[in-house]
């Protein structure tokens, strides 16, 4: 079992992909007492996964959101607050899907380059922080969109965690609330 796995993983194409995903211009905005971002997904397909979603596969992203408590350097994760988004591709409609798993709603493309400038569309994102948790102590929130690997099919889980062709996962972007003054 474990020299086929290793095989598997010997065998894999050295090509570069040239996928990735990333935050557009992330701010955080203040609404009915809660902080939100106010931000986009820049995501942009590699083969691979292009492949997997003509052949069925789910594929998810996800927006994670960490708030931590901050003591100057040191940041102890308190929370996370996820977005968690299934695209997918319907063969007989020759639609592409995605499904926001928080809001609970499905919206369809007919081109998978539409699904991708969609999501470079800005929209606000939840963090779960509120301002009267931010009056009572400092708070680091950081913001990253990623292929989530684990929600993978169980086949291919173990596959694509090895292949740096999946590991598709942009920059943390940090903000520390409330802003430390300036002098």
């Amino acid at each position: 079992m474990v020299f086929s796995i290793w095989l598997c993983v010997a065998c894999q194409s050295d090509a570069p992909s040239n996928a990735s995903i990333d935050l557009i211009e992330p701010a955080p905005v203040w609404r009915d007492g809660q902080l939100y971002f106010r931000t986009a997904i820049d995501w942009r397909l590699g083969p691979d996964v292009v492949e997997a979603l003509h052949h069925g596969v789910v594929v998810p992203l996800e927006l994670s959101v960490r708030i931590s408590q901050h003591h100057g350097l040191v940041a102890l994760e308190d929370r996370t607050h996820n977005h968690r988004f299934e695209v997918r591709y319907l063969p007989l409609l020759r639609d592409y899907e995605v499904f926001d798993v928080r809001a609970d709603t499905r919206t369809r493309y007919p081109r998978l380059g539409m699904l991708t400038s969609a999501m470079a569309r800005q929209r606000f994102y939840s963090t779960g922080l509120s301002e009267a948790e931010v009056e009572q102590r400092r708070w680091q929130v950081q913001l990253r969109a990623y292929l989530d690997r684990t929600r993978l099919p169980s086949p291919m889980r173990l596959p694509a965690w090895f292949d740096r062709r999946w590991r598709v996962e942009g920059p943390w972007h940090s903000w520390v609330f409330p802003p430390e003054p300036q002098a």
